[in-house]
């Protein structure tokens, strides 16, 4: 599977970033800049999304998106890396921690969870996945998803009131869902349903973890990361003021600043 990256900078740590649903590797500019002065940052679209090769069936699963990660790096002659993954990209992550281990230095967790979803949630998810495929196209999911994404903050300052162009983070936000392709933002919808519970798996990580969250989200709650840091051993926790579920676009410098120690470590 040929994944589409980018990569900055040429430090001895690698820091794998894996981005949610359903976006790609723009979310991450912010912490391609900010953060490659010092590490080998690596940001993949996973497959069927952004620019990556489709997948070519209907379902992509969290252990297939793991995969190509372990095969992009095998492709970039990287033995070993920091993976980080926001939302979808952390589900993706527990299972690139449990297929791949030995890859892995430290492991974080942004604005994610270890659970499986709920009946309802996963019968959620597949009507998602047929009106996308119905509709070939992502982009009804824009104006669905934003208030459980960003904060009030960020949404007010959508759009200009003159006709001007929207902010930066609402922008890039409408970008990459309107942009994204419907067959494989649908494929990874299914797998999405369908993941592993990772609950008590978690208690195993023995590397250092960073649980880190915005201080707003409401899928990805404080309380909640702050339960899940307590399960695993010596994990981290690192909550981000001002920022909703999409902490890393929407407080690029705090997000930037607790990674930056974490992996200074």
């Amino acid at each position: 599977m040929k994944l589409n990256y980018e990569k900055r900078g040429t430090g001895p740590t690698v820091l794998l970033l894996g981005h949610g649903f359903p976006f790609d590797h723009r979310m991450w500019e912010a912490q391609l800049a900010g953060l490659s002065d010092e590490f080998t940052v690596l940001a993949p679209d996973f497959r069927g999304m952004g620019k990556s090769s489709p997948s070519g069936t209907p379902l992509t699963t969290m252990a297939d998106m793991a995969d190509d990660l372990a095969e992009l790096l095998d492709s970039l002659g990287i033995e070993k890396c920091t993976y980080c993954g926001l939302s979808m990209g952390g589900y993706v992550g527990l299972e690139f921690w449990s297929r791949h281990a030995a890859r892995l230095e430290r492991f974080i967790l942004c604005d994610s969870n270890a659970r499986c979803d709920t009946p309802e949630a996963a019968a959620n998810r597949l009507l998602t996945a047929d009106r996308i495929e119905k509709e070939a196209s992502c982009a009804f999911m824009a104006e669905g998803m934003k208030k459980n994404l960003m904060t009030d903050a960020t949404l007010r300052t959508a759009e200009d009131p003159n006709g001007g162009p929207a902010n930066g983070v609402y922008s890039v936000y409408l970008r990459m869902v309107s942009e994204n392709s419907p067959l494989g933002v649908a494929a990874a919808a299914r797998g999405m349903a369908q993941r592993r519970d990772f609950t008590q798996l978690v208690t195993q990580f023995d590397i250092p973890v960073l649980i880190l969250t915005g201080e707003l989200d409401v899928l990805s709650p404080p309380s909640a990361m702050e339960e899940l840091a307590h399960t695993i051993p010596g994990a981290e926790l690192a909550v981000i003021p001002n920022a909703a579920h999409l902490s890393p676009m929407e407080q690029p410098e705090e997000v930037d600043r607790a990674i930056r120690a974490f992996l200074r470590k």
